[in-house]
């Protein structure tokens, strides 16, 4: 009895140690699998295209621009997807946007400094009581009709180039909205009505607006600034010069503003980019630039705005300011009439110049 148990037990021992054996042998056996390295990648795993990602580059047109084919009809109809809209918003956002506010701001600053060093430019022998006739009716017709419509545009233009950056922490995106909006369509609608007007401008202004030799002692002198009195005929030196750069630049700023206002004759969206382009940058010289014009013409220098309302010039102010022209037309010179006379700023004379 006592060795058939001493028999089982020894069994059981048995079967305990061999257990445990096949476990250590297994705990032995599993790291050295997991430490075998994992085998080398496959020759062709680079070679497998990803349909989904080579679409895609194709679609945004990174190789270079491609045209697709469509049933639709239409100018850049072939293009899915456009990668210039996103060139040009990066150049319109750093380089347009910024650059025209800067310019715009410094020839603002140098009028405010202007003004507070020389003031008012003051007709030094004092008002005559003589005036002589300086615009005719239809002359002052034609420079406040392209005047208005050139001033509308240039804030209209502003808003949008700008009201971004300016008007939208001021305002906040809605209102911004609402003033862009107008600003739009009173943009593109006035803008025919402006080229209309410069076509009148030139007819009736070029006649006295080529330059001669004298101009340029008047550049040399800063318009009388420096070294003395710069003769000038009916028009100087610096009204000449903006005679011709609102022109021309005016013809610029037109014809690319019809092809903007128009894009329905085959344009391509490459053709419009540069058509915007050119339009931007030139109506931001052109505008800027008008702002001495205006300047001088209103508050800038006694006597000048009148010149436009009444069509009359102080007979001093134009011997101060046109003397060769002031020989020519000293003739003409009559008394001011009272405020309540009826002739008083009659317009219906013909123009000394002959213009």
């Amino acid at each position: 009895m006592i060795k058939t148990c001493h028999l089982g037990i020894n069994s059981s021992i048995g079967q305990a140690i061999l257990l445990l054996m096949l476990s250590m042998a297994m705990l032995l056996i599993t790291p050295s699998t997991q430490a075998e390295p994992p085998p080398p990648p496959s020759p062709f795993a680079a070679a497998v295209i990803n349909p989904g990602s080579d679409l895609w580059r194709e679609v945004r047109q990174r190789g270079g621009p491609i045209d697709g084919t469509t049933q639709v009809s239409g100018t850049d109809a072939g293009t899915l997807i456009s990668i210039r809209g996103e060139e040009w918003r990066q150049l319109r956002t750093e380089k347009i946007i910024p650059y025209s506010g800067y310019l715009l701001a410094a020839i603002l600053a140098i009028l405010v400094l202007f003004r507070l060093i020389r003031g008012q430019l003051k007709i030094h022998a004092g008002r005559s009581g003589m005036r002589i006739l300086r615009f005719t009716y239809s002359q002052r017709v034609v420079h406040w009709v392209a005047g208005i419509t050139f001033v509308i545009l240039g804030i209209t233009g502003v808003v949008l180039l700008l009201g971004r950056t300016l008007l939208i922490p001021v305002m906040g995106n809605s209102a911004f909205g609402v003033i862009a909006s107008f600003s739009k369509t009173v943009h593109d609608y006035i803008g025919p009505v402006f080229v209309i007007s410069l076509v009148f401008l030139f007819i009736y202004y070029v006649k006295d607006n080529f330059f001669k030799l004298r101009d340029i002692q008047w550049f040399a002198k800063g318009g009388g600034m420096f070294g003395g009195h710069a003769h000038a005929g009916r028009f100087n030196a610096g009204e000449k010069t903006w005679f011709w750069l609102a022109i021309l630049l005016g013809i610029v700023v037109s014809a690319t503003g019809l092809v903007l206002d128009f894009p329905i004759f085959g344009l391509d969206r490459e053709t419009m980019e540069l058509s915007l382009l050119i339009h931007g940058i030139a109506a931001i010289i052109v505008f800027g630039i008008s702002f001495g014009h205006m300047y001088l013409a209103t508050v800038g220098m006694e006597g000048a705005l009148e010149s436009m309302t009444t069509g009359y010039c102080d007979a001093n102010w134009a011997k101060e300011h046109h003397d060769e022209w002031y020989e020519d037309v000293k003739d003409t010179a009559e008394p001011v009439p009272s405020e309540d006379s009826p002739t008083h700023g009659s317009p219906g004379q013909a123009s000394p110049s002959g213009a």
